[in-house]
């Protein structure tokens, strides 16, 4: 019955055939094996013979040269030493050139793969073949993984290690992040009129004059003659800049201009295209700008400075109604971690603006901040390094090492008391980095709570004017539910108290008008001795 059961002689034929697939295997290894062995025997023989021809011309040739006997064994010795070490040489070159090339490293231990289950084609998880399997899956899928996560990150280490440096002021900054411009809008961009007619052919130049024109860094505007809102001539020149790709000079340039709109552009331009590793090396230095301006007139119109303006790109996901490319976690805390300490520096660098004479001087003892809240010390040399005017001013100082730096204002403090009782941003450090972190964390988590929040977009009242027609919208709803429970109210206690004097005073005048009283009728005649008289009727 076993020798007639079809699937014994099944499983008794996939055996054989993987024994026959083992032994083509085994068979194929020593064959190619064989092949290498004679590859590298034909490589020698032909180098030997190669020495050999080289040695026997250089013989004749020393033979034919010497003029006597004597003069020929006199020479001849120097002649076979040096072939004797041109061939000792060439002999031992191959082996040479073997230890000078670098030994590859060794493979990987690979461990020998678990077959798949003869009995079942899908997973079953009472099987202990089916099991094991697929454990010897997960585990190679996960050293996979291993290997490939640490390669990425060695990668990302070099990249950030030497990125920055290996640019020049021709080179092309790289825009990755180009490929994340949100396709709604790059689709109203491209078929907005002005953009199609003013922008899409035009260069730097013509670019910056209309950046220089421009009155609000929002993505959207109304025009003039209609009440559409289409894309702003700032984002179109964003996006134009971007088409550009401007070049390490070009974009110092644009971040250095004289007017605010074409900074708030360049900024704006390294947030939408060059990669995440090189925000804070490109916009740091920007925290500092105090230049004051109304970016979105829009959209409330407040006030804010250059400054603020960029920590907003660096702090938020989204610009308006964009959605700006995502930074990883882990260098998202490091920024956020950073941006907390600015708020302080900003007002430090007000208060040091005031007291400048105080770094004048070479060799006064200061103390130096890092955008990572540590301190140490050093000494100014004496000259200052104002960029465009009054703007970014910093102070060349020499470090505790020997180096020479620039270090803005705003990270500076000369240590001693103050004069006044209150607190010297210009002479203490303030708060600590770890307090302002602990400040930040418990508004970031007050912020969560859903309790207190207007969610509603329209929040604010807006008044719209159509054809001559008022219309006004945006009131909260929570002012209409009160002042519907007011009215409520008010119904319901006038219901309770009755009608009104007035209400009465009404009612009284109709009815005196409408409703004549009749005359009163006269008294029975009151009945004698119990008997009831005749009843009279008067007619007329």
């Amino acid at each position: 019955m076993m020798a007639g059961n079809p699937v014994v002689q099944l499983l008794a034929q996939m055996q054989a055939v993987e024994n026959l697939r083992a032994q083509n295997a085994a068979a194929a290894q020593s064959l190619a094996a064989q092949l290498h062995n004679l590859s590298a025997a034909q490589k020698q023989a032909r180098e030997l013979a190669a020495q050999k021809r080289a040695q026997d011309i250089a013989l004749a040739a020393a033979a034919a040269s010497a003029p006597s006997a004597s003069a020929s064994t006199s020479s001849s010795a120097p002649i076979r030493r040096a072939l004797e070490a041109a061939v000792s040489g060439r002999n031992s070159s191959p082996s040479r050139r073997t230890e000078s090339k670098p030994e590859p490293p060794p493979p990987a231990e690979e461990e020998d793969e678990v077959p798949r289950c003869h009995l079942h084609r899908k997973m079953n998880k009472a099987c202990k073949f089916c099991k094991a399997h697929c454990e010897s899956q997960e585990q190679k899928t996960k050293k996979l993984e291993e290997r490939r996560n640490a390669a990425i990150e060695k990668l990302r280490e070099r990249r950030s290690s030497t990125l920055g440096s290996s640019y020049g002021p021709e080179d092309k900054a790289p825009l990755p992040n180009l490929i994340h411009f949100p396709q709604v809008l790059l689709e109203r961009i491209q078929k907005n009129d002005f953009y199609n007619v003013t922008i899409a052919n035009a260069g730097m130049p013509e670019v910056k004059q209309l950046l220089f024109s421009c009155e609000t860094c929002d993505t959207e505007s109304r025009a003039h003659s209609s009440l559409d809102l289409e894309p702003s001539a700032f984002i179109c020149s964003v996006y134009r800049l971007l088409n550009l790709q401007l070049t390490e000079g070009q974009l110092q340039a644009l971040m250095n201009s004289r007017s605010c709109w074409i900074r708030c552009a360049g900024f704006m331009y390294i947030r939408l295209g060059v990669h995440q590793d090189r925000y804070w090396e490109l916009l740091s230095d920007a925290l500092m700008d105090d230049e004051e301006f109304v970016p979105f007139p829009g959209r409330g119109a407040e006030n804010m400075s250059v400054g603020q303006y960029v920590e907003q790109l660096l702090a938020k996901d989204k610009y308006c109604n964009l959605n700006l490319p995502r930074i990883p976690v882990a260098q998202r805390r490091t920024i956020s971690k950073r941006l907390v300490l600015y708020g302080q520096f900003r007002r430090r660098y007000a208060a040091n603006l005031e007291v400048m004479e105080r770094f004048k001087e070479p060799g006064t003892q200061v103390e130096v901040c890092t955008p990572d809240g540590e301190w140490s010390t050093a000494e100014t040399i004496g000259t200052q390094n104002f960029r465009e005017g009054k703007r970014l001013t910093a102070v060349n100082v020499k470090l505790d090492d020997g180096s020479e730096q620039a270090v803005s204002i705003g990270m500076l403090i000369v240590p001693g008391k103050s004069s006044s009782g209150m607190q010297d941003l210009t002479r203490s450090r303030g708060r600590s980095a770890q307090e302002l972190l602990e400040r930040y964390q418990e508004q970031q988590r007050d912020n969560a709570v859903a309790s207190g929040k207007d969610y509603c977009k329209t929040s604010g009242q807006h008044t719209v004017r159509v054809g001559g027609v008022v219309f006004v919208a945006g009131v909260k709803r929570k002012e209409l539910e009160m002042e519907h429970a007011l009215e409520d109210d008010k119904a319901f206690q006038e219901m309770l108290s009755g009608p009104s004097a007035e209400h009465r005073a009404k009612m009284a005048a109709i009815e005196s008008k409408y409703c004549a009283r009749s005359a009163p009728v006269q008294a029975k005649p009151e009945a004698t001795d119990n008997v009831e008289g005749p009843e009279r009727l008067r007619l007329g």
